[in-house]
């Protein structure tokens, strides 16, 4: 059983890695389309090959949280794996990393508010989904960083 639960402790934190690479790439390309959109940049090839990276980091993301799902389903339909990898300590984690996600999110949003005193608001939607990846970022990073010390 003890390499059993080690080798889902590996997988669930080779997701969250997976995850976090990609959010990475999302938020990165995502700022970028935002600063070409003024400029026209976005019309132009190099356009197209930003939006082609934010579509890929799009699909890391969702697989990994499919994967995730399913690695959590896992987890919880055997009382042993439960124990070991979902214990009070990991739903303690978890809920610590709900502040992470709120100060993201509220520190993308301030983001764009300072950025618009020099660069236009061009797109509200960007802003938006920006700080809902960001809240959704820091909730992992912080899960992940916490996880990983113990």
């Amino acid at each position: 059983m003890s390499n059993e639960i080690e080798r889902i402790e590996n997988k669930r934190l080779r997701y969250l890695k997976w995850y976090i690479f990609g959010f990475a790439i999302f938020i990165i390309l995502m700022l970028v389309r935002h600063f070409f959109r003024w400029s026209g940049l976005n019309d132009q090839p190099i356009g197209s090959i930003v939006l082609a990276g934010l579509v890929i980091s799009l699909i890391i993301q969702a697989v990994i949280v499919l994967l995730s799902a399913l690695l959590n389903k896992e987890i919880r339909s055997d009382p042993h794996l439960e124990a070991a990898l979902h214990n009070e300590l990991v739903r303690s984690i978890i809920l610590q990393s709900w502040i992470a996600a709120y100060i993201g999110a509220s520190v993308m949003t301030l983001f764009f508010a300072f950025s618009s005193y020099f660069y236009p608001v061009c797109d509200p939607m960007t802003i938006s989904l920006c700080s809902i990846a960001m809240g959704a970022g820091a909730h992992q990073i912080y899960f992940y960083i916490r996880y990983k010390t113990l």
